[in-house]
């Protein structure tokens, strides 16, 4: 019985789709050496992830955006997608630029996380806003925040940012972060923003 219960269970995942088949860019968090593996940051939807690179690729330096789709006449750098990397494997270098690394994919996509967060963030339930979900910022900056945001809301993390005396981008990749370690913390604006089709 205990064998057909995993195969069954290996069947549903496979039903699933991958979510990674539609992924085009990535952002490196780690490459130690240049014929290690890469590990990176998927955008928008910020999975982790190992990347083989091609035999004689250049180091790639953290920060560094490459292609990793479908479209392999595109690929400079990787030559196989590995998986998702186990977030307790990563190195010491890894976890400490991860959170930089996903604070500027937030600020390069203003579009995504202003209008589809912050513009539009509401209550969770009758005694908590969204906004709480964020490092630091309480019921009372949350309804502060709120407030500042009015009707019309902020058009740039600059605005966001000058009216509510925050980093918005810092706080949000912290959230990211909080939520990529701990698989159980919930609600996960990962899955809210980011991952709804996976």
């Amino acid at each position: 019985m205990r064998n057909d219960n995993r195969g069954g269970n290996r069947r549903n995942n496979r039903d699933r789709p991958d979510p990674l088949l539609t992924v085009e860019w990535c952002r490196v968090i780690d490459h130690p050496e240049s014929d290690a593996a890469i590990v990176v940051v998927t955008e928008p939807a910020l999975h982790v992830i190992r990347l083989r690179p091609k035999p004689g690729a250049a180091m790639q330096m953290v920060g560094a955006r490459i292609y990793m789709g479908i479209d392999h006449s595109k690929r400079e750098v990787v030559q196989d997608v590995l998986g998702f990397a186990r977030i307790r494997d990563l190195s010491n270098a890894a976890n400490q630029e991860m959170p930089i690394v996903i604070q500027q994919i937030i600020e390069d996509s203003p579009e995504v996380f202003i209008q589809q967060f912050f513009n539009r963030a509401g209550n969770l339930s009758l005694k908590m806003h969204a906004f709480e979900l964020l490092p630091g910022v309480g019921n009372k900056k949350a309804m502060e925040m709120v407030s500042s945001r009015g009707r019309v809301g902020w058009d740039s993390f600059a605005q966001l940012n000058e009216d509510c005396n925050i980093n918005a981008a810092e706080l949000l990749a912290r959230r990211f972060v909080s939520e990529i370690e701990d698989r159980g913390l919930q609600p996960r604006l990962l899955d809210l923003l980011l991952r709804q089709g996976e």
